[in-house]
């Protein structure tokens, strides 16, 4: 759910921050292999064939779209709120592994 700014809040449960988390990893991954592939194209020198060129037309449109879904994320604040929740669950980790509240009963 998205407060009044837009920055994704997440449940004290984190399913949500895990689905976003993902979502963003595969989004990133996606992205840069098709821009890898833009580079290989640009490399081996088929730029001037057919095939190359529709290879490049096509990982191009496929990393921006990945690509820009990141950026759009981190535009907005979605990067920073899930990098925020896992600082504060490590925080709230014990040294053991437990959490805080376990350490204290």
């Amino acid at each position: 759910m998205a407060n009044r700014d837009g920055v994704l809040q997440f449940a004290r449960g984190g399913g949500e921050m895990v689905q976003a988390a993902v979502l963003l990893a595969v989004c990133l991954l996606i992205g840069l292999i098709s821009l890898a592939l833009s580079a290989w194209v640009v490399i081996s020198g088929q730029l001037f064939t057919i095939d190359g060129l529709l290879m490049l037309a096509l990982s191009l449109t496929v990393g921006a779209f990945f690509v820009g879904d990141f950026a759009w994320s981190v535009h907005k604040g979605e990067v920073r709120g899930i990098l925020d929740q896992l600082r504060s669950r490590k925080k709230e980790s014990g040294p053991e592994g437990t959490t805080a509240r376990e350490g204290k009963a």
